[in-house]
């Protein structure tokens, strides 16, 4: 039995395929005395192959499946946004609003999920910050992933914001509406074209009553700028896999894309992780 450092126990064989970040640290304990103070894992490209991290004995008693990274004092590396680690950054939410906290899944954890053969969207990942944009008591509300923000011109999501006025003005159209994005340009390792303190957005979903906007209607509103769509096709994840790779289709990135994310033309919910929506993570990207 072997330990993959970034999530759980499970088979030699598939430990490189359940990475979906490119950093992780690991503790500087006589446990990982071997890395000699090295203790930031990275993804690398050896001969030609994407290695998702290294492989170490698992805990006496361990089982397949359990997650011991927080035993081990294993932590996935996340860079510090313009401020987005000030507590005074934050307001109390909206009144009355439930928006809830939006992640996806990796595919490779949750293929089984899908149909053989289902009809599903795949649209790009955009690398950049989580975002949620809303009009509601007669002001702009605007928020990172976890929390909302108060308006403060050191802000990256009001500044995007203003840098992007067609958001506020289709939420000052449709009240209520909470708008999910990506924040991104100067903002991660990815530029997008996008010169130092110069963001764009996405939408990559609308919450409406508490209900999110099929991706048929969410992709045919015109007043609003989406994630880049590849297209519908039938599931084959093989075949998703090598979509994830190549450049980017927003203009100007001249640069690979971070992944795709797929969701089925049907909206429905599973036990496993509630609504049906997963990313695969380019290897292009994580070996960078």
């Amino acid at each position: 039995m072997i330990l993959h450092f970034i999530t759980t126990l499970i088979p030699y064989k598939s430990v490189r395929a359940l990475s979906g970040v490119p950093v992780t640290p690991v503790p500087n304990t006589e446990q990982f005395n071997f890395l000699q103070g090295k203790t930031r894992i990275k993804v690398r490209l050896l001969r030609g192959i994407v290695s998702m991290g290294l492989l170490i004995p698992a805990p006496e008693g361990s089982v397949i499946g359990q997650n011991i990274a927080k035993d081990l004092g294993i932590t996935h590396f996340e860079p510090t946004i313009r401020n987005s680690d000030v507590e005074s950054d934050s307001e109390a939410p909206p009144a009355g609003i439930i928006s809830p906290i939006y992640d996806v899944e990796n595919m490779l954890r949750f293929a089984d999920l899908f149909n053989e053969d289902e009809l599903v969207y795949v649209t790009e990942k955009i690398h950049g910050v989580n975002a949620r944009f809303l009009w509601h008591n007669n002001r702009m509300w605007c928020g990172s992933k976890e929390e909302w923000k108060k308006q403060s011109e050191e802000s990256l999501w009001w500044s995007a914001l203003h840098q992007n006025p067609w958001v506020e003005k289709y939420c000052r159209k449709h009240p209520g509406h909470i708008l999910y994005g990506e924040v991104f340009g100067s903002v991660q390792s990815l530029k997008y074209g996008e010169e130092r303190g110069k963001y764009k957005i996405c939408i990559f979903d609308i919450l409406e009553n508490g209900q999110w906007l099929p991706a048929e209607k969410l992709f045919s509103i015109i007043e609003i700028k989406t994630v880049p769509m590849l297209g519908m096709f039938k599931f084959n994840l093989k075949q998703l896999q090598g979509m994830a790779e190549g450049d980017s289709l927003i203009e100007n990135a001249k640069h690979i894309r971070e992944g795709i994310v797929v969701r089925p033309k049907n909206e429905r919910l599973t036990l496993e992780i509630g609504r049906l929506q997963l990313k695969i993570i380019s290897n292009g990207y994580l070996s960078l």
